[in-house]
């Protein structure tokens, strides 16, 4: 019972920010995870080391 009435506690008063992540097991945490772990992989993706004008002043 203490979990969820602390998701009522305004953030003024020391609650959760607006921006918090859903509680896992809740409906809105699948959605949630699943855009968190696309943001992940896109962010781990970095220019191809191949094609990077860098790459010339390398060689």
């Amino acid at each position: 019972m203490a979990g969820g009435m602390a998701d009522l506690i305004p953030a003024w008063a020391g609650g959760l920010p607006a921006d918090a992540p859903p509680r896992p097991g809740s409906p809105e945490y699948e959605a949630y995870a699943k855009r968190h772990e696309q943001q992940q992989s896109g962010a781990m993706t970095g220019p191809d080391a191949a094609t990077s004008p860098s790459a010339e002043a390398v060689r």
